[in-house]
């Protein structure tokens, strides 16, 4: 019943539209029949959308669908997969498709990386298809606005590599402040050995007391040791996921330390001061080099909004550039030559302590 009542909304929403689009073709010359036309294609895309998922979704029964159900309370489902992606059949093997091809190249486990550090419940495939599929309808939509394919490529590229500066961002900076914690996070371990608890439990207590994200990681640890992993190599995937190059030196010394033997709290304890001492460190570079980084973000962003502002108020000075080649070679030179200065002012302003 559901899909039927989808199926006559999306007819309804396609026929809807023709009228749109004939009356776009007597009346060419008025903006409100170029606007109605934009409309009318966005319609028209989401009603065949519609019938696509309608057509070829998830076909499971009742009995496939509980079964899901019941094995997701437990972390997954019953095809392996989760998310919107799983309940449509078109998506779900467009992601997988997409996953085999990343895992070809070896960008599986850097995509997968990125996205567990940034928390987003997403898998490798299903990020590029998501990707894909918003930068195509961002493309379309733009190149129908400007009526310029050249706009619609790209608005499709800025948004392909807006999401992934957005993911990295996000798991940059989780990793920074799971990085900000660790102190804290060794000092509560510390204070746990000497309460008399055992290492399981003092990680565990941090997987109970400890902020985000570092709650959510040793967490993940605890659930993994329960599973029947070792506790080394879980502490050893947290500092993998992490990227943290002070956490791996935490967990070498904690193995060698119950090799070896001795005090363990001492050794975490001093551990965190020597991290405080370089995060304060870091904060006095930090603070140095804040006006050259000031000034690198204002000399990277000033040609973008300098064209754009002009294309505004003037498209007829910025036109002859989008019409002949020489103009659009000028503009591709210019923007790798903004790269490579973007690229050189990081490298300096940027100081690895």
């Amino acid at each position: 019943m559901k899909r039927l009542i989808a199926l006559a909304c999306s007819v309804y929403v396609l026929f809807g539209a023709t009228p749109a689009f004939a009356q776009q073709s007597e009346t060419a010359a008025s903006s409100s029949g170029s606007l109605l036309v934009i409309l009318a294609a966005v319609a028209g895309g989401v009603a065949i959308f519609l019938l696509i998922i309608i057509l070829f979704g998830s076909s499971r029964s009742r009995t496939e669908a509980s079964v899901s159900t019941r094995l997701a309370t437990y972390g997954a489902t019953a095809d392996g997969s989760s998310g919107l992606f799983s309940r449509f059949r078109l998506l779900r093997r467009a992601a997988k498709s997409a996953e085999e091809a990343a895992e070809r190249r070896g960008a599986t486990n850097k995509i997968e990386g990125a996205l567990e550090a940034a928390d987003l419940p997403l898998k490798a495939g299903e990020a590029i298809v998501g990707i894909i599929g918003l930068s195509l309808m961002a493309g379309i939509v733009a190149a129908a606005i400007t009526q310029t394919a050249l706009w619609g490529i790209v608005t499709s590229a800025l948004i392909v590599v807006a999401s992934l500066v957005f993911v990295n961002y996000i798991a940059a900076r989780s990793r920074n402040r799971f990085e900000k914690q660790l102190p804290d996070t060794l000092n509560l371990i510390a204070t746990s050995l000497r309460a008399g608890y055992s290492l399981l439990q003092a990680v565990e207590a941090v997987g109970h007391e400890a902020p985000e994200p570092t709650r959510r990681e040793f967490g993940r640890a605890i659930a993994e040791i329960r599973l029947g992993k070792n506790i080394d190599d879980a502490l050893d995937d947290i500092a993998v996921r992490m990227s943290s190059q002070d956490f791996d030196w935490t967990v070498m010394a904690i193995n060698i330390q119950r090799e070896v033997g001795g005090n363990l709290a001492e050794v975490l304890q001093t551990t965190a001061e020597t991290m405080v001492q370089r995060n304060r460190l870091r904060g006095e570079m930090k603070a140095l080099t804040a006006e050259g980084r000031i000034s690198a973000i204002v000399l990277a962003l000033m040609p973008i909004f300098l064209f754009g502002a002009i294309s505004v108020m003037n498209p007829g000075y910025i036109q002859p550039f989008l019409d002949s080649t020489i103009g659009i070679v000028a503009m591709i030179g210019g923007g790798l030559f903004i790269l490579v200065g973007i690229y050189w002012m990081q490298k300096i302003v940027n100081i690895d302590i």
